[in-house]
């Protein structure tokens, strides 16, 4: 069994699949292959990034190769059969971005790229500063403001990756804004001449999680600008007090999860010195896995 570490020096060795049923798949060879497949109940805030039932497929050996991915996806296809997934759904398979012979296979069964998980390792962090834009850590009494801003990226994030505006789309960002700077975690806030613009939402450095190698990873959770002020430096003017800020913490780097059919962000987190490093494919409903 090949371990994921020989894909790119960035992933683990391993992944635990977590708990789940057992999915097999026989090969022509005479080879078996298998997979943890999780039915996952997406409900209040995490449903804004997720259909609310997801069958998330995670194949166990890192080298399985396309024919073997075809087998396990034929075998989900045969699995969902048995069930009802409704409009709501959506199939998931996980899977390094640098292992590109998988690639046929997801696409033949119908699955696209919905979201990449992408890392920057520690480096320097140029000087950057938007004419006219201060950059400062949120407090509770600008929650409100930066509920407006989530609230325009979540709209556009509809449009353009896995995202969904739910009706209480609007107090759920809200409440998660109160409880993010209720834990201490970094909020900053971007304001041209007292008006807020831009907004970044991270988490500090901790372990990191079960998909990066080992050390202290923080996390770019949000980055919205205001829709008259993109283009204007100001997410790169957040960035580079969130990059200074968090490397100074101690993080190895910083990730993030971004869209890859969003034409401001996938080309605006790659000059930012992020790459990618696992792939979300994502075939929504459910049903339509082939």
């Amino acid at each position: 069994m090949t371990g994921f570490a020989a894909l790119d020096p960035l992933l683990p060795e391993t992944v635990d699949p977590g708990a789940g049923e057992r999915l097999t798949a026989s090969l022509p060879d005479g080879r078996e292959v298998e997979g943890v497949l999780y039915r996952a109940r997406y409900e209040g805030w995490a449903s804004l990034w997720h259909s609310r039932r997801t069958w998330e497929l995670a194949p166990l050996d890192a080298g399985l190769g396309g024919e073997a991915m075809s087998a396990l996806l034929g075998a989900l296809r045969q699995r969902l059969a048995r069930e009802s997934p409704g409009p709501d759904s959506a199939c998931t398979v996980t899977w390094p971005s640098l292992d590109t012979g998988v690639v046929p296979a997801l696409l033949r069964h119908g699955l696209t790229p919905s979201a990449v998980l992408a890392v920057r390792e520690r480096a320097p962090v140029p000087e950057v500063r938007a004419g006219g834009v201060d950059v400062r850590a949120a407090t509770e009494a600008d929650a409100e403001d930066l509920a407006g801003l989530w609230l325009d990226e979540l709209r556009y994030a509809t449009l353009v990756g896995p995202a969904v505006e739910r009706p209480d789309a609007a107090r759920r960002l809200l409440a998660e804004l109160r409880r993010t700077l209720a834990r201490g975690e970094p909020v900053w806030l971007a304001e041209a001449e007292g008006v807020p613009v831009g907004l970044a939402v991270c988490a500090w450095p901790a372990p990191a999680p079960d998909r990066i190698a080992n050390g202290l990873w923080a996390r770019v959770g949000t980055v919205s600008v205001a829709p008259e002020a993109r283009g204007t430096g100001v997410g790169r003017t957040l960035m580079a007090t969130a990059h200074r800020e968090l490397l100074a913490r101690g993080a190895h780097g910083t990730y993030l999860f971004y869209s890859p059919h969003n034409a401001l962000s996938s080309v605006f987190w790659h000059r930012q010195g992020y790459r990618p490093l696992w792939t979300i494919w994502e075939v929504r409903p459910a049903s339509a896995l082939s």
